[in-house]
């Protein structure tokens, strides 16, 4: 068992002022090895900018393991147009948007679609971007995030399963399971198994704000979560290493969302502490075993 680990930058979580020729040139700086570039939402823009973040990500040394921020993955024509971008532009991985379920308590007192409905919509969707895949040479891969019909692994393996796992994959986030959809990291990345195409570094800390819960006026407990560097929230990085180790990674490992205001500062602290996770991670399962099922 072992891991092989290359680090990147969510672009998503730095300042939309900065030109891609300052990011490419500030991570170059801080020492990660790539960048995985969101795109605008726009397709016109998208086509502009996707030219230009590869040329800064080669002048830099920067590989690009995906594109962020694409269109509904169940709208296979919009899907369509956004690999036009992606594939003339080189790269070979692209996230998609999943349906939206409910991201708190008010959202689902709103939202009129089943699970049910939406897991169906995500799989049929799923089935008609494998032979896109194949034409165009790019993996489509979904986002394990609270809020949206993939929040765990259970659900993200069951929407894959049978799928070419080339063609489609899952970007496993497990700070965003303290939000929803937790599992031991272990178990979530042996169910995702040949579907885990990269993961997403951050953690995540709920605080008590003292207030009424929304909704109604009953008076309940009410939290709030905040963003933090990996170092600092409820995610254990030591055992999600272990976890990566358990099924030999070989792959990325994307920095996203805690680096503002300072991201050269909270970048590099970030990856130094996410390298030494790796390196004092233990490598496989340990003896004496315990017997739990006998």
């Amino acid at each position: 068992m072992s891991i092989s680990v290359r680090f990147a930058v969510n672009t998503n979580g730095l300042s939309k002022n900065q030109t891609p020729e300052a990011i490419a040139s500030l991570l170059k700086k801080i020492g990660v090895d790539g960048v995985e570039w969101g795109l605008p939402e726009d397709l016109e823009k998208a086509a502009k900018a996707a030219p230009r973040m590869v040329k800064a990500s080669m002048d830099n040394g920067l590989k690009i393991p995906a594109f962020l921020n694409a269109g509904k993955l169940w709208k296979t024509d919009l899907i369509r147009r956004w690999s036009d971008i992606v594939s003339l532009a080189g790269v070979k991985m692209l996230r998609v948007a999943v349906p939206w379920a409910a991201f708190d308590f008010n959202e689902s007192l709103h939202q009129p679609d089943s699970i049910i409905d939406l897991i169906k919509r995500t799989r049929d969707g799923l089935v008609n971007l494998v032979p896109l895949s194949h034409d165009y040479g790019i993996r489509y891969v979904i986002e394990m995030h609270m809020g949206n019909v993939v929040s765990n692994a259970c659900l993200a393996r069951q929407v894959c399963d049978g799928l070419d796992p080339n063609a489609v994959g899952v970007i496993y986030d497990p700070a965003n399971g303290v939000y929803e959809g937790h599992l031991r990291p272990r178990h979530a990345l042996e169910l995702l198994g040949p579907y885990l195409a990269y993961v997403h570094a951050k953690n995540l800390i709920w605080q008590y704000t003292g207030e009424s819960a929304p909704i109604t006026n009953i008076n309940r407990a009410h939290w709030q979560w905040k963003t933090t560097p990996p170092a600092n929230g409820m995610i254990d990085w030591v055992e999600v290493c272990f976890a990566l180790s358990i099924v030999n990674f070989d792959g990325w490992i994307s920095m996203e969302e805690f680096f503002r205001p300072d991201p050269e500062n909270d970048i590099g602290n970030g990856l130094a502490f996410l390298k030494n996770c790796v390196n004092v991670a233990p490598k496989k399962i340990e003896q004496p075993f315990t017997q739990f099922n006998d």
